[in-house]
């Protein structure tokens, strides 16, 4: 009789919190984590997080669910505004600056403000090598994305960069890429990242929006700039279960209350056979 499988699991949600600079986002940043520790996942990877006097407000709030932080310090803000916490224990982390992050004295002054770049984590799961890139790209305000347009220039050396990295992971690693791009899917980043970095995009046939403009904010930019890219290991039995979530405060009474960030968070649920489930059905294969 065949034994029953006992499949492993990594779970994973990203999210660009708003959580703008100047304690702007304080109250709305408490209740957005009280709510999503309603969420069981094993590692949450924020974006936009604008100040360093935000990470003991999320320790507080995370700390006895979510033990382990990853960011690293950078003046007044956390490097690149990211931020990743985890349930399972960092087995290695290391912040890496994108090479061109733009100019101080231009419309993407805030970009530039947040040193952007990559925080990435490594983790283990039953000798599994997982490692978590979570990312915050140059934002493109003009909405053009020809190559015209500087801010594009920039954007495409930070997907080149994006690409090297992952290209870089060991063979057996399951390597996940995600975060705030801010470049749509028919922007031709989206397929030079895919296609120079060997990742899928595990939400690709899903049309549901990611990016939730605020009313004066034209409806054109009502789209997708937020990603789950998933590079899977060598000889692979891993499945993924991706999903997209608008995160609201339902207690709150008006609607201006109920909001908490202007991003949808993206989940990812992901499962494979035990090493010794592989084995086993191998000698099933072999015997029967």
């Amino acid at each position: 009789m065949k034994p029953e499988a006992n499949p492993r699991t990594f779970s994973l949600l990203s999210l660009n919190t708003f959580a703008l600079p100047f304690y702007l986002g304080t109250s709305r940043l408490k209740r957005l984590m009280r709510i999503l520790l309603q969420r069981s996942v094993d590692v949450f990877c924020f974006q936009e997080i604008q100040q360093n006097t935000y990470i003991p407000l999320i320790w507080r709030e995370m700390k006895d669910l979510y033990p382990f932080f990853a960011f690293g310090s950078r003046y007044l803000v956390p490097k690149g505004g990211l931020l990743t916490l985890a349930k399972l224990p960092v087995e290695n982390q290391s912040f890496l600056a994108y090479p061109d992050r733009g100019w101080p004295f231009s419309i993407g002054f805030a970009d530039w403000a947040l040193g952007k770049g990559v925080l990435r984590t490594e983790f283990v799961v039953d000798k599994q090598p997982i490692v978590v890139m979570n990312t915050h790209l140059h934002a493109n305000y003009l909405g053009n994305w020809s190559n015209a347009n500087f801010m594009v220039r920039i954007q495409t050396k930070q997907v080149q960069y994006l690409a090297g990295l992952v290209r870089a992971e060991a063979p057996n690693a399951l390597v996940i890429l995600c975060g705030d791009f801010n470049f749509p899917r028919h922007a031709f980043l989206y397929a030079e990242l895919l296609a120079q970095a060997g990742l899928v995009d595990v939400l690709a046939n899903d049309p549901r929006p990611t990016y939730i403009p605020f009313p004066l904010v034209p409806e054109t930019w009502k789209t997708t700039l937020d990603y789950l890219l998933i590079r899977y290991p060598e000889k692979s039995t891993i499945q993924v279960q991706p999903d997209i979530l608008r995160l609201e405060d339902r207690a709150m009474p008006r609607p201006h209350q109920r909001f908490l960030t202007d991003h949808c968070a993206l989940t990812l649920q992901v499962t494979w056979k035990s090493q010794t489930d592989a084995v086993q059905d191998s000698v099933s294969r072999h015997t029967y």
